[in-house]
């Protein structure tokens, strides 16, 4: 998981709740948003993500992602339209091995969930080579069994990418910084690689 700082919230969505609430009368919920606003506010979301899963750190697409309530919608109905409970999490299926956010459904508890806009949730977990996520705290290790974060799936991907980040060449001493550089500044599109949190946190403590 990384640190996710939240921007301003985009004009689109305030306009679109300022426009709503003058002409129902009422507060909008996320089920009135219009396809076309809930596209470009998923855009925004996911460029202040680096295009990464706001859980796993997968890489995010417009079809293979969708727009995530922190708090669910089922019982936070207040709270749908509020942009610091917006994230952009990966649909996280394949072969029925759910992950993320359709395998978090409703659930959400403060004590026990750790979330990514929460300046220190990257303190929290941990990595190893063989791509297992873990964590330091019971909040922590609740998460990422809610999250189905060590699925087989996910496991296998984090350890092909530590792989071919170069940790285990010859010239990984010379390269260290550039690796380093690379997993932690975005690209032109700001872009960040996926599994980067789990990169950085093995050259930091097995190499």
């Amino acid at each position: 998981m990384k640190h996710i700082v939240k921007s301003n919230e985009p004009q689109i969505l305030l306009n679109f709740k300022e426009e709503f609430k003058s002409k129902r009368k009422k507060d909008a919920v996320f089920e009135d948003i219009p396809t076309n606003i809930k596209q470009d506010l998923k855009v925004s979301l996911s460029e202040q993500q680096y295009y990464l899963c706001c859980y796993c750190m997968k890489r995010i697409k417009p079809h293979n992602s969708h727009i995530e309530h922190i708090k669910p919608q089922s019982k936070f109905k207040n709270e749908t339209l509020d942009y610091m409970n917006l994230l952009v999490s990966c649909n996280g299926i394949q072969d029925s091995n759910e992950h993320c956010g359709h395998n978090k459904e409703g659930w959400y508890d403060k004590n026990d969930f750790v979330s990514p806009v929460v300046k220190d949730c990257e303190n929290i977990f941990s990595y190893n080579i063989a791509g297992q996520i873990d964590a330091v705290q019971k909040n922590g290790k609740i998460t990422i069994n809610k999250l189905n974060l060590n699925s087989l799936l996910l496991v296998r991907a984090r350890k092909a990418l530590i792989g071919l980040a170069g940790l285990f060449n010859e010239d990984f001493d010379q390269r260290r910084q550039e690796i380093l550089d690379y997993n932690s500044i975005p690209n032109a599109n700001n872009e960040l690689p996926p599994f980067c949190m789990a990169v950085i946190y093995c050259i930091n403590n097995y190499l």
